[in-house]
């Protein structure tokens, strides 16, 4: 999968991942591809983390030239994704392991229901 993004053309400015052994070797296998050079491990994005955590580390990074690649687990990244796209989560994106999806930040202002879904990749086209 790595490999593939690669390809595809992604880099990363940052990978966070989820402190447990899986999400860290995952991450590991991102920074190895050099889809970053960056890697930073980051207790909130455990299952069960907390996005409002995230959300207060995220607005001191936040740029509008910099991307930002997270490792976690489902259905926490799921639901993140849904409160990112409207602000509420509804369990209908299903992120499978090994599946990636895209996400378009606004540069600026609140954004809890205001990104935009770009991408969802299910691992079948990545491997």
């Amino acid at each position: 999968v790595a490999r593939r993004l690669r390809q595809l053309g992604l880099k990363f400015d940052l990978i966070l991942t989820s402190p447990l052994i899986r999400a860290k070797q995952t991450a590991e296998i991102l920074k190895a591809a050099h889809l970053s050079d960056a890697l930073q491990i980051e207790g909130y994005l455990a299952p069960s983390g907390d996005i409002q955590t995230w959300l207060t580390w995220f607005e001191s990074w936040r740029s509008s030239d910099k991307t930002l690649a997270l490792v976690g687990h489902e259905p926490d990244l799921g639901n993140w994704a849904e409160l990112l796209i409207w602000g509420t989560i509804r369990d209908r994106i299903l992120l499978k392991k090994a599946g990636a999806i895209g996400i378009e930040v606004p540069d600026n202002g609140t954004i809890l229901a205001n990104c935009q879904l770009f991408w969802l990749t299910p691992p079948r086209f990545l491997l």
